[in-house]
């Protein structure tokens, strides 16, 4: 019965995705603030680009593997919303992991079901994925590294892994927990260990290679140095903004990478080490992401998908009360809130709000500081 319900409440939400993909198109002619993310026109772009056998980078601001702009090219010759239902239908291909990776750590029936629904309605899951986001994608690959992972098939969660972070940068930061989980505190890695590090590191080289001979250096900047050298001066949550736009005539110093980066590699080596148990990787794993994101120089609203993805995975561990919870939850939206207000204030209304946004940023990277250290307090070894 349980697994009846289950499979109508994907179907469900399904539904409630794809209703929200037709009214985008109404949306994006109707209103000044366009509900499609201006990224999904860049994806579309590009995979036009490779339909008509260009390179995808010919497209400027494409920054992304051209896997996707090759997965993405049924927008061309079927229509244009594939890729948003595509997204949408590896949301649903999330929930159905999020059942089973908790099924290896012995959830009971209920708490699974209950945080794969979390997943399914999550309203900034729906939102990001119909928008046409491709994130979902990264989501599912990182997911599937996890099942395999606890399934103890390391040579295929390092192709999985290897993967995802060509897919997207950010999962690499799980490599240091994955590794040391399959240790027992020795200094000479184990078969388990070298299984996954070799598997993953040829398959990454693999890739790369096979991408450099079709698509040039142009691949290499766009898709990996780019991401590394940025400066992004534009308004974004980063606790960083106003300080990175305030400088954006002068060249970065060495204070100002330690102020931006040491902080943020402290602490994922830190929670690398502190959650290095295999039935502890889930948190360690959604640590290290709310850290990358909290810290990262840039933040968008995308890369709250890095971690709201591993939530459900946590849930069944989280010590904290229901009113806490709550609690946390209205002051992540009201302080995000204000961000965005003073944001559409000054992008679409041309006030100059750039010290209330930084205010702002500033209290939504308390506020995430918060709800970390609270997790951390109230998490269940």
């Amino acid at each position: 019965m349980d697994t009846l319900s289950f499979k109508k409440h994907c179907l469900v939400a399904f539904l409630v995705r794809t209703t929200l993909m037709v009214y985008s198109n109404f949306h994006d002619e109707t209103f000044n603030v366009p509900y499609t993310d201006v990224d999904y026109k860049v994806f579309t772009d590009a995979a036009r680009h490779m339909v008509e056998g260009r390179s995808p980078f010919e497209r400027d601001t494409y920054r992304y593997t051209p896997l996707l702009a090759l997965l993405l090219t049924p927008n061309i010759f079927i229509h244009k919303d594939f890729g948003k239902t595509l997204f949408s239908f590896i949301d649903i291909l999330i929930a159905v992991l999020i059942k089973r990776i908790l099924s290896l750590q012995n959830c009971d029936e209920r708490k699974k079901h209950i945080c794969a629904l979390i997943w399914l309605y999550n309203p900034f899951t729906i939102i990001i994925s119909t928008r046409g986001n491709a994130d979902s994608v990264a989501v599912l690959l990182v997911m599937l590294t996890l099942d395999l992972f606890l399934r103890d098939k390391y040579m295929l969660t390092g192709l999985l892994h290897a993967m995802s972070v060509h897919f997207r940068l950010y999962p690499i930061a799980f490599s240091l927990p994955m590794y040391l989980s399959l240790s027992k505190k020795n200094l000479m890695p184990n078969r388990n260990q070298w299984k996954l590090v070799l598997s993953c590191v040829f398959f990454v080289v693999l890739l790369t290679i096979i991408n450099y001979y079709f698509f040039g250096y142009k691949y290499l900047y766009e898709s990996f140095i780019y991401h590394l050298i940025r400066k992004d001066t534009k308004h974004n949550f980063s606790v960083y903004f106003y300080m990175l736009y305030l400088s954006a005539n002068q060249p970065p110093g060495i204070i100002e990478k330690a102020c931006t980066f040491l902080p943020q590699l402290v602490l994922l080596l830190t929670l690398s080490y502190a959650y290095s148990r295999k039935s502890d990787l889930p948190f360690a794993m959604f640590t290290q992401a709310m850290v990358m994101v909290t810290y990262n120089p840039v933040v968008t609203s995308q890369y709250f998908f890095w971690f709201l993805s591993l939530v459900p995975l946590c849930i069944p561990r989280f010590g904290v009360s229901i009113k806490r919870s709550t609690s946390l939850c209205l002051a992540w939206f009201l302080s995000q809130g204000l961000w965005l207000l003073a944001a559409y204030l000054l992008e679409f209304q041309g006030l100059n709000t750039f010290t209330y946004i930084w205010l702002s940023g500033l209290l939504f990277f308390f506020v995430n500081v918060k709800i970390l250290n609270d997790l951390i307090a109230y998490y269940k070894y």
